[in-house]
């Protein structure tokens, strides 16, 4: 049976704060500033803020991307963790 566009909705949303906590707890983890993490993955800080912030829909060849910086697989980026209370970490000069 087919979904309704507003259960695909939550499906996606739902997804995308996963994948969006994810990024925060290992950035966090590894003590990288948005803006570094932005230089590793060859992007701007803002691109990665809006990530973090549910705002971009990440594509799974990204996702693979992501990954790779982290030296994660994939597929930790969707497991569900407790949400990181510390997101800023300070640039480092």
């Amino acid at each position: 049976m087919f979904k309704s566009y507003r259960e695909v909705a939550k499906i996606v949303t739902r997804t995308r704060k996963l994948i969006a906590n994810n990024i925060v707890y290992f950035r966090v983890r590894k003590g990288w500033s948005q803006e570094y993490f932005a230089e590793l993955l060859g992007t701007s800080s803002g691109y990665v803020s809006e990530m973090e912030n549910e705002k971009r829909n990440i594509s799974s060849d990204y996702i693979d991307h992501i990954a790779t910086i982290f030296n994660i697989e994939p597929h930790e980026l969707l497991v569900n963790r407790l949400p990181v209370d510390v997101r800023r970490i300070k640039r480092k000069r």
